[in-house]
């Protein structure tokens, strides 16, 4: 089985690496990417290829300075976090340039190659840690409750390969039993190691 993240943030590939279930990089590891951008980037993916995607990705960007919890505010300086206020997709480990368009080509790749490999998939979203750790942009709050897009991400990929499963670590509230998402409901959490601790634990305890 392969394990792919599709968001929020960087807990969820964390928690796989963790686990020793994650093999390489895929497209939305490392960054902060709402469920809706998400879904988004994987229809452009699918339906207008690669290249658009990165395109789509690497574009509208200005620069934001982390203020206090899980908050970001823009600025006209040059900073290390490179944010979309549109669509949310924060790339907070990478400078966009040639060689991060490269990398995100291979990881594409990479997730196009499984999908259409048959192989089973577990895609796994994480919320944010808390309503007051939750993930902002210029007060903008992007980590809201994705069951909608998910749902929307199997129905982009399953005519694909039916081998796939959701898995979304939710708040509480968040929880809405249905037949696609599989639900992992956690109490508010204060620092990302607890957050990436409960993903790899799950992993551990279901998938080795």
């Amino acid at each position: 089985m392969k394990f792919i993240s599709l968001g929020l943030q960087c807990y969820t590939p964390i928690g796989i690496d963790t686990a020793k279930l994650r093999n390489y990089s895929y497209p939305f590891d490392w960054f902060h990417c709402p469920s809706k951008t998400t879904y988004e980037i994987l229809f452009i993916l699918i339906n207008d290829g690669i290249n658009k995607a990165i395109e789509y990705m690497t574009t509208g960007y200005t620069y934001y300075n982390y203020i206090n919890l899980e908050g970001y505010i823009s600025t006209t300086n040059v900073t290390k976090c490179q944010m979309n206020k549109e669509t949310g997709l924060g790339v907070v480990h990478h400078i966009i340039n040639d060689d991060f368009k490269d990398k995100l080509k291979r990881r594409f790749e990479r997730f196009l190659t499984d999908i259409l490999s048959l192989d089973n998939i577990l895609f796994i979203y994480t919320d944010g840690l808390s309503f007051q750790l939750n993930y902002y942009l210029d007060y903008i709050e992007y980590g809201v409750d994705a069951t909608f897009y998910l749902l929307k991400i199997y129905d982009l990929i399953y005519p694909l390969n039916k081998n796939i499963q959701m898995l979304y670590f939710c708040w509480h509230e968040r929880k809405l039993e249905n037949n696609i998402i599989k639900y992992i409901p956690f109490e508010y959490k204060n620092t990302t190691k607890e957050l990436s601790s409960i993903v790899c634990d799950y992993l551990i305890t279901q998938y080795k």
